[in-house]
């Protein structure tokens, strides 16, 4: 299954600006993916830390909280063009190849829409934590930072849902 995704995503049929997005939503997932080793990382070391010192790492609850999140909306790009989400056909299975195509049309429209708005009300979000200096409790970490990566994520996901609503429509993928 997962060799499909692949060998989907890395088509040679796209134009450049729909390589430079697959490569930027591959960079995006590899990104997340090493935000997940290094939260694994700092969570061992905090828990032998913990039990055999007596000193765990300081604000790794934090730590791993904001890293999810970001590793998360990192992964939502890449889910999305290599066409990884889960897609509930129960109803439309028996409908024509074209309602479904309209339907996945309209799905990606939709998403994309969504993504945008969250990426907008994230950044605004991030120019307010900024601005009035919002940081976690322990360690003093500046939560706007956290922000900026999932903006970039959302955009990217936006774009990508566009991508794939583009390419139900050119090619009548149902």
């Amino acid at each position: 299954m997962a060799d499909v995704i692949v060998d989907e995503v890395h088509s040679h049929h796209h134009g450049p600006a729909g390589r430079l997005l697959i490569a930027t939503c591959k960079a995006f997932a590899v990104g997340a993916g090493i935000l997940l080793i290094l939260m694994a990382a700092m969570s061992l070391a905090s828990i032998v830390g913990r039990t055999f010192l007596g000193k765990p790492i300081l604000g790794d609850y934090e730590l791993v909280q904001v890293l999810c999140a970001v590793a998360v909306s990192m992964s939502l790009p890449y889910c999305q063009i290599a066409r990884g989400h889960v897609i509930v056909d129960f109803f439309t299975t028996r409908m024509p190849a074209s309602v479904n195509r309209v339907l996945d049309v309209a799905a990606g429209l939709l998403l994309a829409g969504l993504a945008f708005v969250v990426a907008w009300r994230l950044a605004i979000g991030m120019v307010d934590l900024k601005r009035t200096g919002d940081a976690s409790m322990l360690i003093g970490f500046p939560t706007w930072v956290a922000y900026a990566p999932m903006v970039l994520s959302f955009v990217l996901l936006g774009l990508a849902a566009l991508f794939i609503a583009r390419d139900d429509l050119r090619k009548g993928v149902a």
